[in-house]
């Protein structure tokens, strides 16, 4: 009852913070707090909205070991340093508020449509919420389904203030008890379980191996997924509400620093949890049964307040990132819908890993190019080859991952993403060609010059 109490404690402390901004009536100041984010705020709300999957990683990393850090961790570090360094600064200087409002600028309004379904698509909280919903439902013993409503009507009151304003506002408590939460559990395990050596005999043969067991075609796949950072909502978020572009490029590359740390602390903490639980049921539940196996009261609910710290820092901006692409108009309308959607979508997919995994395959490839050819113009095509290429992509990929969720195995072995990126990647060529010789071989409108 206890940790239970510190956690509500949290949440309640990060809703007050929620409630002490201005309430937001203009779109500008919900979506972006006035493109006035400094450094220490960028950095403390970036960090814990993209880490919001921790119990993904605690799932991964009991099933497959050390590969978490080669599939789940190295791969964005690679893509955050390329969008720190050619579209951060882009991003911020680029007028609009959304990603789609950035695609309509440059292909028009059908690319604006088809990418704010895209978009929802990705930022959706389902993940979040499935995971939000399981650690409520592990403290409380509500059962999930009632666990994840409560924690998206939590997460919805705390940002239907002030947006952006409210979310950071929390973000900065989160950022710090979600490294003190994890930075908690490692002696308690080491107490428990044994020094590093004595973890790594009581581990399965091949978990520390770097693959996990693990195919090749499947570690390419994860770092395509990782292709995730290029078009993260999050990302472009708080890139275009960064008070400068010096201030966004900046602001992630010292967050790739506070992620490979998190990613020490939480891999770890996933090794132990392989090796005190060996016959867990639940791989989503491996951090709280770690918990519960070796902690004791108070500081158990201090560890629950760090994950969720985590959790509910991802869920707030998800929700919100999806609202936008929802409800422009009507923003608050766009949350209650986007917690409705992304409620029943947990419900069909209640694996967090197969979540990321299934919606990754099937949107990346929708929406990579495109959205490559606004902050590189030089690469892009005409409208209608865009949103030829982006439909194209984005629905043999889903094709292709609705037959391995039937099948129980991709189509001829081929991961889901390769075929969609293929078959968008040859349209956008077509356009990108044929555009490139109209404009060489059309007639000159002006006169020659006498001779």
């Amino acid at each position: 009852m206890i940790d239970a109490a510190i956690v509500i404690g949290f949440l309640a402390a990060c809703l007050a913070l929620g409630a002490r901004v201005r309430r937001e009536e203009d779109l500008e100041g919900w979506i972006l707090a006035g493109r006035a984010l400094t450094l220490p705020v960028f950095v403390a709300t970036l960090v814990p909205t993209f880490y919001g999957g921790v119990l993904g990683i605690g799932e991964f990393t009991w099933s497959s070991g050390l590969s978490n850090w080669t599939v789940m961790a190295l791969p964005y570090y690679v893509f955050a340093v390329l969008y720190a360094m050619l579209l951060a600064g882009r991003v911020r200087m680029t007028a609009g508020l959304t990603i789609p409002d950035h695609l309509e600028s440059a292909y028009g309004r059908p690319m604006a449509l088809l990418g704010a379904l895209l978009v929802f698509l990705l930022a959706s909280p389902a993940d979040e919420l499935l995971m939000a919903g399981g650690l409520l439902g592990h403290l409380t013993g509500l059962g999930t389904g009632a666990a994840s409503a409560l924690a998206g009507a939590l997460a919805l009151v705390l940002i239907w203030r002030g947006g952006l304003r409210s979310d950071a506002a929390a973000n900065r408590l989160q950022f710090v008890v979600m490294f003190a939460g994890f930075a908690l559990i490692i002696p308690f395990a080491w107490h428990a379980v044994g020094s590093p050596a004595a973890l790594a005999a009581k581990l399965p043969a091949g978990h520390l191996s770097w693959t996990g067991g693990l195919g090749p075609a499947k570690l390419i796949g994860w770092w395509l997924i990782a292709v995730w950072t290029l078009v993260d909502p999050s990302f472009h978020q708080r890139c275009a509400a960064a008070e400068s572009p010096a201030v966004a490029r900046k602001g992630i590359l010292i967050s790739i620093g506070f992620w490979a740390l998190f990613d020490l602390l939480t891999t770890t903490a996933g090794l132990y949890a392989r090796a005190a639980l060996p016959a867990l049921g639940d791989p989503t539940m491996a951090f709280p049964r770690l918990a519960d196996a070796v902690m004791p009261p108070v500081a158990r609910g201090l560890f629950f307040a760090g994950i969720s710290a985590s959790l509910f820092a991802a869920l707030q901006g998800t929700s919100m990132l999806a609202a936008a692409c929802l409800g422009r108009g009507r923003l608050r309308a766009g949350l209650i819908a986007t917690m409705i959607l992304s409620y029943a979508l947990s419900r069909l997919v209640p694996s967090i890993v197969g979540l990321w995994y299934a919606v990754g395959s099937a949107v990346i490839p929708g929406l990579l190019l495109p959205m490559l050819g606004v902050y590189l113009p030089s690469l892009r095509v005409p409208g209608s080859w865009a949103v030829a290429s982006s439909a194209a992509g984005w629905l043999v990929s889903l094709s292709w991952v609705a037959a391995a969720q039937l099948k129980g195995e991709p189509p001829l072995g081929v991961e889901p993403m390769f075929p969609g990126l293929l078959v968008s990647g040859a349209i956008w060529a077509g356009g990108y060609f044929s555009s490139t010789r109209t404009v060489t071989t059309a007639p000159s409108s002006t006169p020659h010059a006498p001779q």
